[in-house]
């Protein structure tokens, strides 16, 4: 069984840190352990020329997967030739070449004039059984290959089932995801909810070439025991001495950030709490007004929340363990990576119950209505007041989050590529 699986995501995510949102752990996840069952052929790039060479690049950067190589564009070697000797600047410039004022638009030029029309080699594509888009829809060059079975990760329904949660970029891409979906496609889902949400927006779909195959959290998230090194931590983003609730995501109104801030300066205020701190991890992402002005709104509590953009994955795992709790009252998740990977951490949980948070967090955490202040209220009170509380906590979302691996998902990866070609 040979096997083409697309890291456009890891490429982009190589170059721009921003784009190293879940989706890219996911898919960087999936890969290594797809890669290390020997389960891979070769990878593919789906985005055209620049991503094909930032991918490359990332294989370099990443030893455990670099023995996969990738399939080359089949276009003219002198437009590979030219790539390179652009891409070469970046020696130079120590900056990537689509980056650098103009020769970003020559570029993206010369990719939609050659790559869409010529596509990937057909020699290696005519060697492989399956091709997985983890992401990204399935390219039109892959589909007019009927001997290869097409494989497609569905992350969530949120822009179509609820637009009001997202700009029109963003609903446009999951409705193009959507459409290439066809009546040969397998599809993966990464929650129950998810696959019931597919299932009910495309009712002509056959749920029996839909398959659930749960995420789980990246091995950076651990129990960090070392005090001295989430103190650091702490200094590094400048959190102030007492204990902190956490949240992380990104700064947009489907995470019901607003919220947390009501809530946390309710029972800040009420309860006379001189000792806690609000802690938001997370890149702006679009219509974040409405966070800074619930902080606003609270002057006497400002100094105690701490936003800090941003934050590269080698420093989450002391910033969840060093945390009191955890808080995330989204109002909907395809499947809710955050969460799980606080439980990895062994931190008390505090989420929404709806959609598949549920099926993630089970037993382990406290679970509320999005909109439910006095829920979330007392829920954070409840934690922050009772040390026996967060040590059953700790405990069952340690236990909880080992019923998620990525050696699982990888396993029942390979059962739907095994079914697809049978």
């Amino acid at each position: 069984m040979k096997v083409a699986y697309d890291i456009s995501v890891l490429g982009l995510g190589f170059f721009n840190s921003r784009a190293r949102t879940g989706v890219f752990r996911v898919v960087e996840c999936l890969a290594m352990e797809l890669v290390k069952k020997q389960a891979i052929s070769h990878f593919s790039s789906a985005k055209g020329i620049v991503n094909y060479l930032q991918c490359q690049d990332y294989l370099v950067s990443n030893k455990s997967i670099e023995s996969v190589s990738m399939i080359e564009p089949n276009i003219n070697q002198s437009i590979v030739k030219l790539y390179k000797i652009l891409h070469s600047i970046s020696d130079k410039t120590e900056k990537p070449f689509w980056y650098i004022k103009g020769m970003n638009r020559v570029a993206t030029k010369i990719d939609s004039l050659c790559f869409s029309e010529s596509g990937l080699s057909s020699f290696e594509l005519d060697n492989c059984d399956v091709f997985h888009s983890p992401f990204y829809p399935i390219p039109q060059r892959i589909k007019k290959h009927k001997n290869i079975k097409k494989v497609l990760t569905i992350h969530d329904l949120i822009p179509v089932l609820y637009p009001g949660f997202f700009q029109f970029q963003e609903n446009h891409l999951i409705t193009d995801i959507i459409k290439s979906i066809d009546e040969t496609t397998w599809v993966t889902c990464v929650s129950s909810a998810t696959k019931d949400d597919l299932c009910n927006y495309l009712p002509t779909l056959d749920p029996d070439r839909v398959f659930v195959t749960h995420l789980a959290a990246s091995k950076l998230f651990y129990a960090e025991k070392d005090i001295i090194n989430i103190n650091k931590i702490r200094n590094k983003f400048e959190i102030p001495e007492g204990e902190y609730v956490l949240s992380l995501s990104t700064l947009e109104p489907r995470k019901n950030i607003a919220q947390t801030i009501k809530c946390f300066s309710r029972i800040v205020l009420e309860q006379s709490i001189p000792d806690l701190s609000l802690v938001l991890v997370g890149a702006k992402g679009w219509d974040y007004d409405s966070i800074f002005d619930e902080i606003a709104a609270t002057p006497n509590i400002k100094k105690k929340i701490i936003i800090t953009g941003y934050v590269p994955d080698e420093y989450l795992a002391p910033l969840y363990s060093g945390a009191l709790m955890f808080v995330y009252p989204s109002y909907y998740e395809g499947f809710g990576l955050p969460p799980l990977e606080a439980m990895q951490c062994g931190v008390p949980v505090i989420t929404s119950n709806t959609s598949s948070l549920p099926e993630v967090v089970g037993d382990a955490g406290i679970m509320v209505e999005p909109d439910d202040e006095s829920g979330l209220s007392q829920a954070i009170l409840d934690v922050y007041s009772s040390p026996s509380i967060r040590d059953e906590m700790k405990k069952k979302s340690l236990l909880q989050s080992k019923k998620f691996s990525w050696e699982r998902c990888s396993e029942k990866t390979i059962d739907v590529y095994k079914k697809a070609i049978s």
